[in-house]
């Protein structure tokens, strides 16, 4: 796979892949994201993006509201966005740092992908 530094996605063999890095020094960034809230923004956002996704008809079951859900460290923010029953998005933390799929591949990566690429860019505010 070759690197993008922005968030994207990837496409084969009939799977949407999110390309999501980190900001290398990320774990000086975590205190000052939660100094600002940044845990509660990301809660919200994750809200109002399921009303969302529901409302468009990007996906057509009660069952997506409450098989999500995002994971939490102390010092390392944000390591998991779980889209359940067995898939979801997991930091990487060895070479890049980024996060990287597991048993995703349709909407629900796109879903995972675009909270991670939030996640990152409240990141990036918490210099």
């Amino acid at each position: 796979m070759e690197f993008m530094y922005y968030p994207t996605f990837e496409f084969g063999d009939g799977r949407i892949i999110p390309v999501v890095r980190l900001p290398e020094d990320y774990l000086e960034r975590v205190p000052r994201f939660y100094e600002r809230e940044g845990k509660q923004e990301i809660r919200a956002y994750v809200c109002g993006l399921k009303k969302g996704f529901l409302s468009c008809g990007l996906i057509d079951s009660i069952d997506f509201e409450v098989n999500s859900d995002l994971v939490w460290d102390d010092e390392r923010g944000l390591t998991t966005i779980r889209m359940r029953p067995s898939g979801g998005l997991d930091l990487e933390e060895n070479g890049y740092v980024s996060f990287v799929e597991h048993n995703l591949g349709g909407i629900k990566s796109v879903f995972a992908g675009v909270v991670a690429m939030k996640y990152v860019n409240e990141l990036w505010k918490c210099s």
